[in-house]
């Protein structure tokens, strides 16, 4: 008799196999592995996800990864970080000496700039050269990558050129491949690295000073002035040289081959400041950049150091010069240091009816800038007022510039006409009561409750409040942190390339988004316009969603170059 009962289990259906181990009695090894390719060396996905982030400037550019808080690389143009491997004429005697040779038939700093505003004398070929070499230098030196294709962001001015943008845009899809390039504008990231959604960023550059207002991320009004750090540098080299007299010989020789751009560039960086304004002429703010005049921070410091004041206010700088023939050593008040200052960035002493509208001082340009704008973003720009570039590191720059605005604010207010009849009207009392008995008298009557009092017509009476209304906007401004506008105000940032690094690392859409085959194909020339998307307000819309990178089909049938179009 057999009983059934449940089928006989091998130890090996129990125990399950393991794959790669030999049942032979062989030498005992470590099974093979399936490693996964998550785990793997992300070198090959490095490249092509990071971007590189580039800001262009006239005398330097800027590189870095985005995400970085500051850019890795600095580096300047000049005439010594030009030179071919195997040049040692630096180092030949006499080459120092030779400095006027050199700047001969030359402006002032023209061998430190890769670009200016006007092209007609530019040789884009030799500016293709210069770029190509400092992204390589930048490349090999700072960031530590190789010539892999990245993606590249560029932060330049909204006033950039089209046939340098071009030139630029030329030398970087030929020399690095970049799958694309994402063009940002320097105002608008410059709001963005100071937390900012509106504001007024007044850009004291090389060439010239450009004042722009953005709101919402997008530039509403431009103006410029060619009063900036060239003009600055020029007007102290002059004063220099005139301080020098007959000590040095100037005969036969140009300004540029009196002093070199070097010591001057020196001068500038070192001792270069600004005054305050006087006293009586100046308007406080309670919000704005505190103002001390030189003699109070010193007399502050005599009253620590527990000196009198009866010694000399104003100090004699002693500033030597080795470029000059003979060299020489000149000895300034330190006062005097201020005149460049006055006479090129704010046109003292000067008539504004003889400047044109491209020679204004800072303080008017920023003035007129404001006053274009509407009433709604005014008051929101002029408390959110920001300086950036090279020129605004002047010490006493920025609260001279604020004091000023704000004296001209209070003498002429928010009118834009201007003129002796405005004046008479302002300042003759008749002339009012008569244009407010005017306005007046009409068919109907308009009750007056104070007959002692002034006459004011209806149009320039307040309007009643509401208190319906006013509690409904107490309501909806419960919780609210109140916006601060209507003042003049001055707002730190980080400047442009930081801003650029935070809008890459979030990838956010850029202004123009440019492909290298769609680039190598066209050219500038097969860039859409950018006022033919403005004509449909739907697409104008549409632009700013999920699809303004990339179409349905994955790949853009259409692309623009934005402002600089």
């Amino acid at each position: 008799m057999s009983s059934s009962g449940p089928a006989h289990r091998s130890v090996s259906s129990i125990r399950p196999e393991i794959r790669g181990v030999s049942t032979s009695p062989s030498t005992p090894h470590t099974p093979l592995r399936n490693i996964s390719s998550t785990y793997g060396s992300p070198s090959a996905l490095r490249a092509e996800e990071e971007c590189v982030v580039i800001e262009l400037g006239s005398r330097h550019i800027r590189a870095g990864f985005a995400g970085d808080a500051t850019p890795k690389a600095d580096i300047y143009f000049g005439p010594e970080e030009q030179r071919r491997a195997g040049d040692y004429r630096k180092w030949g005697l006499g080459y120092e000496q030779n400095w006027r040779e050199r700047a001969k038939d030359k402006e002032y700093g023209q061998a430190y700039e890769l670009w200016r505003p006007d092209l007609r004398n530019t040789d884009l070929g030799l500016v293709s050269d210069k770029l190509e070499r400092a992204i390589r230098e930048a490349f090999t030196k700072y960031l530590l990558i190789d010539s892999r294709a990245r993606r590249m962001t560029l932060a330049i001015p909204s006033t950039f050129p089209l046939p340098l943008l071009s030139t630029v845009l030329d030398t970087m899809f030929t020399n690095f491949q970049p799958p694309n390039i994402s063009l940002l504008s320097s105002p608008a990231l410059t709001t963005v690295a100071a937390g900012l959604r509106a504001a007024l960023v007044v850009d004291i550059g090389w060439a010239e000073t450009v004042v722009t207002g953005v709101y919402e991320f997008r530039e509403v009004h431009c103006q410029r002035s060619t009063r900036a750090s060239k003009a600055l540098g020029q007007e102290m080299q002059r004063m220099l040289i005139m301080a020098a007299g007959e000590s040095i010989k100037q005969e036969g020789y140009d300004a540029q081959e009196i002093l070199s751009f070097e010591e001057c560039e020196e001068v500038v960086a070192r001792l270069a400041w600004c005054k305050s304004l006087k006293k009586s002429e100046t308007v406080h703010s309670p919000h704005g950049l505190a103002t001390v005049t030189e003699e109070d921070e010193m007399r502050s410091s005599m009253r620590a150091l527990e000196i009198s004041s009866t010694e000399e206010p104003d100090p004699m700088i002693a500033i030597p010069l080795q470029s000059t023939n003979p060299p020489t050593t000149l000895k300034l008040p330190f006062s005097k240091l201020s005149g460049p200052c006055e006479i090129a960035l704010l046109a003292t002493g000067t008539p504004l009816k003889d400047l044109d509208d491209e020679e204004l001082p800072l303080p008017m340009l920023i003035y007129r800038t404001l006053l274009q704008l509407p009433v709604d973003l005014r008051s929101m720009c002029m408390s959110r007022i920001i300086f950036v570039g090279g020129g605004s590191n002047l010490i006493g720059l920025k609260s001279r510039i604020l004091d000023e605005v704000a004296s001209i604010t209070e003498q002429r207010g928010w009118d834009p006409v201007q003129g002796k009849a405005v004046e008479q009207l302002r300042s003759n009392p008749k002339l009012k009561h008569n244009r407010n008995k005017q306005a007046g008298e009409g068919p109907i009557t308009i009750d007056i409750v104070d007959p002692t009092g002034p006459k004011v017509s209806a149009a320039l009476q307040d309007q009643e409040l509401d208190p319906i209304e006013d509690q409904i906007r107490r309501e909806a401004n419960k919780g609210s942190v109140p916006v601060e506008k209507g003042y003049l105000r001055a707002v730190d940032s980080l400047g442009a390339w930081s801003g650029a690094s935070l809008l890459s690392q979030l990838k956010i859409p850029s202004i123009s988004v440019i492909d290298r085959e769609q680039w190598s194909q066209h050219g500038a020339a097969g860039a859409s316009r950018s006022g033919e998307a403005e004509v449909s307000v739907a697409r104008q819309r549409q632009s700013m969603g999920p699809g303004a990178i990339k179409s349905g089909a994955g790949e853009r049938s259409s692309w623009t170059l934005g402002m600089w179009a």
